[in-house]
């Protein structure tokens, strides 16, 4: 039969919410005993009793490694800032899906920043803000919803993090902590891609910056402050990418 303790490290282990919270001591472990306990019972198939698992809890507490900065586990090849960015989103339609495939292959051939978002009822293209008169040409129909004041931070990873659990969330997580809106997500196999208001693209650009481990560094936790970032101004500024789709 199942340990309570047991039970506890299986419900912990992986959970980027449990395993924050444990290492930042934010928890009240009465509370938080009383939330899991259905769970423990569940898993050890048995009564347990509420004093029993706080103890359990204040163990697992006192076992788990303090906060640090950054975390091998969580390491990132890079961080770039894209800014200058408007969101514009349509009710999808066979014509419109015409108009879009124009609009990316020309904005794709000048080298500038362009996402396109095909969902089920509707599509967002975000593109560079300055474009948006020449989008309303190209796309002559009414918008459900538009932004133009939007920067894009988009986080690249080493492949193998694809397979370990909850890696997204944390980079989610230290957004929210932050109290920035996150307008829109874009990802791919590698990346991810934080579209969020323009003047909090700094704000998250140096939060993970400080909260992760950048790829090629060695003891980041040790090293001083960073210097200011460089941002990717825009469509002609230093360091242009090509398009994101």
């Amino acid at each position: 039969m199942l340990s309570i303790s047991d039970a506890l490290k299986d419900i912990v282990r992986g959970n980027p919410f449990l395993e924050f919270g444990f290492r930042h001591d934010l928890f009240n472990l009465t509370k938080l005993a009383r939330f899991l306990g259905p769970q423990i019972e569940a898993r050890t198939q048995k009564q347990v009793q509420e004093t029993a698992l706080t103890m359990a809890l204040s163990r697992a507490r006192r076992a788990e490694p303090p906060a640090a900065g950054g975390s091998v586990s969580q390491i990132l090849e890079s961080i770039t800032v894209q800014s200058g960015l408007a969101v514009c989103t349509y009710v999808r339609s066979p014509a419109l899906h015409t108009r879009l495939a124009e609009v990316y292959q020309r904005v794709h051939a000048r080298n500038e920043f362009c996402n396109l978002s095909l969902g089920m009822r509707q599509v967002t293209i975000i593109l560079d803000a300055r474009l948006i008169s020449w989008l309303d040409k190209a796309v002559p129909q009414p918008f459900l919803y538009r932004n133009q004041d939007v920067a894009a931070v988009t986080v690249r990873f080493p492949e193998h993090h694809i397979d370990v659990p909850g890696i997204l969330y944390a980079l989610m997580q230290r957004v929210t902590l932050q109290n920035v809106n996150i307008v829109e997500i874009s990802s791919t196999f590698t990346e991810i891609t934080f579209f969020v208001p323009q003047a909090d693209a700094r704000l998250v650009f140096d939060t993970f910056y400080a909260c992760f481990s950048l790829a090629g560094d060695r003891g980041a936790a040790d090293l001083p402050p960073p210097p200011p970032p460089s941002y990717l101004t825009g469509p002609n500024g230093p360091g242009q990418g090509g398009s994101n789709a």
